[in-house]
């Protein structure tokens, strides 16, 4: 049989429903009142330099305007050389109705043992993760 609940009756809740409670007002938020601040290792226009002043050309023009210029297109003919080498790729002709992927060059400079600078390049597909 049912049991009926009387109207004076108050339903018996199960002991991990009572824990909860719903606060009275839900549109009230508690925001933290503690201060952010930024790491203090480095000033701001620090930070600037070290995100963009790494001594690495951004794009071929600029590796062209550098007076390490030589030393950027001996990396340029390295790679290609071993591209080249590993055949990687075929130089062909281009049907009429494709288009070539877009390429650039990544340029960077590498410490090799000695202290002696490695200018190295690589030439990646644009676009492509």
């Amino acid at each position: 049989m049912l049991e009926e609940i009387k109207e004076n009756e108050v339903p018996k809740v199960p002991e991990n429903q009572e824990q909860q409670q719903v606060p009275e007002n839900p549109a009230t938020v508690r925001r933290s009142t503690r201060l952010s601040r930024l790491p203090e290792r480095y000033s701001p226009s620090m930070y600037y330099l070290l995100m963009t002043d790494s001594g690495e050309p951004e794009c071929y023009e600029e590796a062209m305007q550098v007076e390490t210029r030589k030393k950027w297109e001996q990396g340029m003919n390295e790679e290609m050389d071993s591209l080249v080498g590993n055949q990687t790729w075929d130089l062909v002709q281009l049907p009429a109705s494709k288009r070539a992927l877009q390429n650039k060059w990544i340029y960077r400079l590498k410490e090799e043992e000695g202290g002696k600078k490695r200018y190295k390049a690589r030439l990646v597909v644009k676009g492509f993760a």
